[in-house]
């Protein structure tokens, strides 16, 4: 952030360097540098009464304060009581002119600045009005303040006797103005050192009673310490900035129906992905059965095959061959087991499930072999399935 005063001349702090360069050197000596924060020495101030509950009576009155030459800023010193701040509006646009609208954050008073500054160092609470006697190289400014209320900087010649004069010659004004008030006695502060010695030698105070800064440039000070409610803008800044608000409202209210809609499109396609997804692995699943029933069909045959290799009796693969090859339609085998049963016979025993999920039991037709067979029907996986037993002696 840069600090400038903004006169006939421009003080500048940058950096915690504090110089002086005419207006025209300005994009020289800071570039493209993005930020100011600046203070204008010529104001004009007004107390006004207008009423609070009543915010559009209260702007009226605040307005026709001033001419329409002027940019008027306001801040509540009391209840329903106001001090207006107006600047001219050619020295407003000058300022913007030479630095540049969007370089400007603020754009403030130097009363307000230096009354930072005084703030800072707790001088406001004092019960006395302070008069600032602020030597800026090639003038003094000398400004009065109450509490928050502050007259227009008085420029003075840098001659010290003159100073002085114009002290004491200020302060009278200043009591005039304020004859309602009990006797009046000041606060004298100054940046000068032979300001102080002047004001000492004078008699108008005692040395211990005037108070010293060693800052070059205290409105400057102030500016990088205060944080300020007012700022001064051009009319046509004013409705450039309410059509970017707009401008920006608008975009704000696409990105949010952009946003949503993108939201709502990956969803889509999530659901799509997703359902193509487990349609492929339904598909594996079913191959991977159809595999399986086909190895478990090899296994059962070789394995009475090697039974029967072993073991006389009843035609047990005769059996087990007519049921393998029997068109069971709608049945796939799950399970064929041959028990042993007493006297040398066997039971066997098979398990199908109806291919067909969710519906009604089919009838089952079995080869001749299987006419003596009991068949039931079962579920098997919660779906229907069939069970075949048959005793063979």
């Amino acid at each position: 952030m840069n600090y400038l005063i903004f006169d006939i001349e421009i003080y500048y702090d940058s950096d915690g360097k504090t110089e002086i360069l005419t207006k025209d050197k300005i994009n020289s000596v800071f570039g493209s540098a993005q930020e100011f924060s600046v203070a204008v020495i010529d104001t004009l101030q007004k107390q006004v009464a207008a009423p609070e509950k009543s915010p559009s009576k209260r702007d009226e009155v605040i307005a026709s304060s001033f001419s329409g030459e002027y940019l008027t800023q306001s801040e509540r010193i009391a209840p329903n009581l106001f001090q207006v701040i107006a600047a001219e509006k050619t020295k407003v646009a000058e300022v913007y002119k030479h630095i540049g609208f969007e370089r400007i954050r603020q754009l403030v008073p130097y009363g307000i600045a230096l009354r930072e500054f005084l703030k800072a160092n707790n001088l406001l609470a004092q019960d006395k009005p302070i008069v600032f006697l602020d030597h800026m190289t090639n003038q003094v400014l000398l400004t009065i303040f109450n509490n928050d209320i502050f007259t227009t900087p008085r420029r003075l010649s840098v001659a010290v006797k003159r100073v002085v004069s114009e002290l004491t010659r200020s302060e009278e004004n200043y009591r005039a103005l304020n004859k309602d008030k009990e006797e009046i006695s000041f606060l004298i502060a100054t940046n000068s050192r032979e300001i102080l010695d002047e004001v000492v030698s004078s008699g108008i105070e005692a040395k211990e009673n005037i108070l010293f800064f060693p800052e070059p440039y205290p409105a400057l000070t102030g500016l990088k310490q205060g944080k300020f409610s007012m700022h001064y803008m051009l009319p046509e800044q004013f409705i450039r900035l309410r059509k970017l608000k707009v401008l920006r409202k608008r975009l704000f209210g696409f990105g949010i129906m952009a946003t949503v809609l993108g939201a709502l499109l990956i969803m889509l396609l999530g659901s799509l992905s997703m359902h193509k997804s487990a349609l492929m692995r339904l598909k594996r699943l079913q191959l991977k059965a159809a595999s399986g029933n086909e190895a478990l069909k090899a296994a059962y045959a070789a394995k009475y095959k090697d039974i029967l290799r072993h073991k006389a009796g009843p035609d047990i693969p005769y059996f087990i061959n007519s049921f393998l090859k029997a068109p069971l339609y709608g049945y796939k085998a799950e399970s064929i087991t041959i028990m042993n049963l007493p006297g040398g016979s066997y039971r066997f025993e098979a398990i199908l499930s109806q291919e067909a999920r969710y519906k009604r039991f089919t009838r089952l037709v079995l080869p001749d072999a299987f006419k003596q067979a009991k068949i039931e029907n079962i579920l098997l996986k919660g779906s229907p399935g069939v069970k075949v037993t048959l005793d063979i002696r």
